[in-house]
């Protein structure tokens, strides 16, 4: 499980820091290490390639010792051969989307791969991730299954919302001939729960890359950073792959990052919670710092900064150990794991009040939708039952949390 981390030792821990830099300038650690376990951790955290390519630019042949060198030599082959063959599928899939005429942005793998890394072989992905916009859902979905794909979910078009603000995040389409997984983002670009505010924004300051000659949109450099950091946030750095692929935007390609236009995307979302302490992590774990003014400028209130570290401690998120983890993204259960941690942590608060004061009195479209009442019934039943349900929810969770050994 990509989301879980395993329990590593403190050697292990320093030399995946190391690694997860993509620097070779920098001197090796000369440090022992069980090398058979840094070898596993290194590629649970998808640092594979990075290792490979400091490894091979390090004078020392004797340090690590040979037979580590040739376990990730051999592993980063089988790597290669592999990521040709994903890239052979992911160029087809998109070059199809093309073609058909819809518009849509690719992220994660593909495009970092192509613009942030010195070799592409060195950033592995395991599927296709694309945003379009909420009112393409049709036609994406549509052109997907014309094409073989399977929905995880039946729906052709967007169920019925609590709110206009709400949006789904995601939704997989598998391929069972060609095993390629396609993720199509919607309005939520940055795991907020919630629709961006300037989705309009993102999708204006998109560029163009070509990716094995197809040219596609991608987000601007600075929407990329925000992405990336909410992205890992949200993940709680469970993989340091995330963070190695902000440490090499910020680190090699500062000159493509409109820092003015990023904190005033930041502001804009109320997104400074996940910003702030990516950056810290990245430079705590990695040696990678973003400007001084830019951090100050992204600095969260105290009162936030405080429930994050109640939530996710900072000495766990560095220990690079197993951990509880908050989920930092807005919906209405479970409320001790999102709900609370969300609301005392994350921006955009009024909005989400509004929407959870909308909960107890939904419209009846979605509450139809909901609990799957047929349209011959009468939804009045639901009205009374539902505020009910949810408070059920809450105490029996409240309870849990106050017994002991809970």
């Amino acid at each position: 499980n990509s989301f879980e981390r395993v329990e590593v030792s403190e050697p292990v821990r320093r030399w995946l820091c190391y690694f997860a830099a993509g620097d070779p300038s920098r001197p090796l650690p000369r440090l022992p290490v069980d090398w058979e376990a840094l070898f596993q951790a290194v590629g649970r955290n998808g640092i594979l390639g990075l290792a490979y390519h400091i490894l091979r630019r390090q004078p020392d042949e004797l340090w690590p010792p040979p037979e580590f060198r040739d376990w990730v030599r051999q592993a980063h082959r089988q790597s290669v051969i592999r990521m040709a063959l994903m890239q052979r599928r992911v160029t087809a899939a998109l070059a199809d989307l093309q073609e058909s005429g819809l518009d849509f942005l690719v992220i994660k793998g593909p495009v970092l791969a192509q613009q942030v890394y010195p070799d592409s072989n060195l950033r592995p992905f395991g599927d296709l991730d694309i945003v379009v916009r909420e009112r393409d859902w049709p036609a994406v979905h549509r052109h997907l299954l014309a094409r073989g794909f399977v929905p995880e979910a039946e729906w052709p078009e967007p169920p019925p919302k609590l709110h206009p603000k709400l949006v789904l995040y995601e939704l997989k389409y598998w391929h069972p001939g060609t095993e390629l997984l396609v993720e199509v983002h919607y309005d939520d670009l940055l795991n907020a729960g919630l629709a961006s505010r300037d989705g309009a924004g993102f999708w204006q300051r998109a560029g163009w890359v070509e990716i094995e000659g197809v040219r596609v949109k991608a987000l601007s450099a600075a929407d990329q950073l925000l992405h990336l950091c909410m992205h890992a946030h949200y993940h709680g750095y469970t993989r340091l792959n995330w963070l190695s692929d902000i440490a090499l935007l910020v680190r090699d390609h500062a000159e493509k990052i409109n820092w003015p236009q990023f904190v005033a995307a930041v502001e804009a979302e109320e997104a400074e919670v996940g910003v702030y302490f990516t950056f810290c992590y990245m430079e705590q774990l990695l040696g990678v710092a973003v400007p001084a003014d830019v951090l100050a400028a992204v600095t969260p209130d105290a009162f936030r900064r405080r429930w994050h570290e109640r939530f996710q401690p900072e000495a766990e998120v560095l220990s690079l150990a197993p951990m509880w983890r908050a989920d930092f993204s807005f919906y209405f259960l479970p409320l001790r794991k999102r709900l609370l941690p969300d609301l005392l942590v994350m921006g955009r608060r009024r909005e989400k009040l509004a929407i959870l004061l909308r909960l107890f009195a939904p419209p009846a479209t979605w509450l139809r939708y909901y609990y799957r009442v047929p349209p011959e019934r009468a939804t009045w039943p639901h009205y009374v039952l539902h505020p009910l349900k949810i408070l059920t929810h809450y105490t029996a969770e409240i309870l849990s949390a106050m017994t002991p050994g809970k």
